[in-house]
């Protein structure tokens, strides 16, 4: 395994622990066992990932972290499950906070937007606005199209 990709970890324990990417195309994935994988991202791609983690008293720990992986010469934070890190556009934590934000990849998806495509800005305001328990503004066509277009350029 190359050192330039970033490596998210899957794991299904059920009624304990789900680790999974909501969404993002791995480059290249490799099955650990029954319940465990890696998923390799070369940088600059963008993935969803969700941590969830239960014990006898009910969910302990629920996360929604949207990642821009990125060179490992980089600065990069910290992210659990994600080696060596990454840029992070948006991380929702809790209940209420998880299911905005994951509300809002559906809203996308269901406007005809591959999630992994959307401009990172997007997310990062998601993110203010969830943190702040405001509306969220939703994502245009247009937007998109200088998205791809400042990509293109650069």
């Amino acid at each position: 395994m190359s050192e330039a990709f970033t490596r998210v970890e899957i794991a299904f324990y059920p009624e304990h622990l789900n680790h999974w990417l909501r969404f993002g195309a791995p480059a290249e994935q490799h099955d650990l066992d029954r319940r465990r994988s890696l998923a390799l991202f070369k940088p600059g791609q963008v993935f969803g990932y969700v941590r969830w983690q239960a014990n006898e008293y009910g969910t302990q720990d629920w996360r929604f972290i949207v990642v821009q992986s990125a060179a490992p010469s980089l600065m990069l934070s910290r992210v659990s499950g994600v080696s060596p890190g990454g840029e992070v556009l948006l991380l929702a934590t809790g209940n209420a906070k998880v299911k905005r934000a994951l509300l809002q990849v559906d809203v996308l998806e269901a406007a005809g937007f591959d999630a992994a495509e959307v401009s990172p800005d997007y997310y990062r305001h998601v993110h203010n606005r969830i943190a702040a328990s405001r509306e969220v503004a939703s994502y245009s066509h247009d937007q998109h199209a200088a998205f791809q277009a400042a990509k293109a350029v650069t």
